[in-house]
């Protein structure tokens, strides 16, 4: 069907339904306009998809399918107008039009949706590869404010000393109200090498941050562990990706034997692929609900359920969560915390429960599109709320200097002058104790605040665990 025969339909139709236009919309003179076959193509797609559903509207008898077809009809004569009239034409571009008109209805959407231009739709679909240029950061669009999710371990931003809750205001100084693009991101991303500057906000900060960051090709290493002591194991997840659980299976693998406990550490991890997020929960229980998805039919509930194949069950875990814990990693605490596998340990999470989807137009260009919210095995909603820790744990510790410790140390018998030494009947007393094991930590765990705790935990659980089958032994 050729452009001028669509735009014929279509003004034959409306003259059937008697539809009322006004008389500087001539319907007569458009096929006649000196018009290319690329704005006729537009036009005819537009008043097609018009066609289409009016008909639909004409054939129902519902209030709501006339205001269907009047809305279509608005925004084609809207766009008629504006690409036939408007005084400065190059602003007004056939593609120009489509583009815009996307981005207005989307931002009225939630943060999580938005239109993306082909270049940052190509690196949007490459980052869950684990590996795009950038400084690292995971950012959110919240009521025209760009806020911070969490900068991304070993990332420029991380180094540079950029934290979870930071609102950027200004890239190389342009306001982020300025910037022209829908998604700020793209303009954070560049050759490898080049320098970028960001101004930021900061909550209790009086004076906005400055940042100079230069990109690098961002490598992401999904999965990290290390022994905190002979029967203890930390294993982090900075976001999931491509084989994040069976990264962390084959860790779990080599550690299991003398397995005693596992910290896993989600915080500051902004999400990332929902399979991977189900993977790593069906590491952990035998059977029942890993995630319910619930879209816009709210009859129709996607479940995944988890597999009693290729479980770890036999070791106490401590799973830990901040306010830059997203979207995935909220799946997995919340499935471990209703099926009572692992305690939760740290602050709130942030509360991203919906599901997007990524869809390409035929520009190149695309969407990301919300479609669903998640729901915890007890059909819990996580959207805006997040997860609550089990035990909550600041961040910080208090340090005290040597001069607080020695005013507020009570004295201790070792503290006498004279004292006799001690002349132990037993090997327990040499057993490390768990201050002796922290100092064997990296640096950076020393002054982790709640990692110490959920080692400690951990710790507690397995002397208790030691003690009962030492008692069961006895019977």
């Amino acid at each position: 069907m050729t452009p001028h025969l669509m735009i014929k339909l279509f003004i034959y139709y409306l003259q059937q339904v008697k539809v009322q236009t006004h008389d500087n919309f001539n319907f007569k003179a458009l096929p006649a306009m000196k018009k290319s076959n690329a704005t006729l193509g537009f036009y005819s797609v537009i008043y097609g998809i018009i066609f289409l559903n009016s008909m639909r509207a004409f054939s129902a008898t519902s209030e709501d399918g006339s205001n269907r077809y009047k809305n279509l009809e608005t925004l084609a004569r809207g766009m008629f107008y504006l690409e036939s009239m408007y005084v400065d034409p190059e602003k007004v571009k056939d593609s120009s039009l489509v583009q815009n008109a996307l981005k207005g209805i989307i931002e009225h959407l939630d943060p999580h949706t938005m239109y993306m231009p082909s270049k940052a739709f190509e690196q949007m679909t490459s980052d869950t590869q684990g590996k795009f240029g950038g400084v690292g950061i995971i950012v959110s669009q919240e009521r025209g404010q760009l806020i911070v999710v969490s900068p991304i371990e070993d990332t420029p931003a991380a180094k540079a000393g950029i934290k979870a809750g930071d609102e950027i205001v200004e890239i190389d100084d342009l306001p982020i109200a300025k910037i022209k693009s829908n998604d700020p991101t793209e303009k954070m991303r560049g050759e490898p090498g080049s320098s970028m500057k960001l101004t930021i906000k900061r909550k209790d900060v009086e004076s906005p941050l400055k940042f100079t960051l230069v990109r690098e090709i961002i490598k992401v290493k999904s999965v990290r562990s290390i022994s905190l002591d002979d029967d203890v194991l930390y294993a982090r997840i900075t976001s999931f990706q491509e084989n994040t659980g069976q990264e962390l299976e084959a860790i779990l693998a080599k550690n299991s034997p003398n397995l005693k406990g596992l910290v896993l550490d989600l915080r500051d991890n902004p999400g990332g692929l929902l399979d991977q997020a189900v993977s790593v929960s069906d590491l952990f229980i035998e059977s029942g609900i890993i995630v319910s998805t619930v879209g816009r039919d709210r009859e129709k509930v996607e479940r995944e359920f988890a597999r009693k194949r290729g479980t770890f069950s036999n070791f106490p875990m401590v799973v830990l969560l901040n306010g830059g814990s997203a979207s995935a990693s909220e799946i997995v605490a919340g499935c471990l915390q209703d099926h009572q596998r692992a305690l939760i340990v740290g602050t709130t999470s942030f509360g991203k429960g919906s599901v997007q989807t990524l869809l390409s137009l035929p520009d190149g260009s695309g969407l990301k599109l919300t479609v669903a919210r998640y729901y915890t095995p007890k059909d819990r909603s996580i959207q805006a709320k997040g997860i609550t820790p089990d035990i909550v744990v600041p961040e910080k510790i208090v340090v005290e200097t040597p001069a607080d410790k020695a005013t507020n140390s009570p004295r201790k018998e070792s503290d006498l002058k004279g004292h006799i030494d001690a002349n132990d009947l037993s090997d327990m007393a040499n057993s490390r104790s768990i201050n002796v094991s922290i100092q064997k930590w990296p640096e950076p765990m020393k002054k982790d605040n709640q990692l110490s705790t959920a080692f400690t935990y951990l710790k507690s659980y397995s002397l208790f665990d030691r003690k009962n089958m030492h008692d069961r032994e006895k019977n």
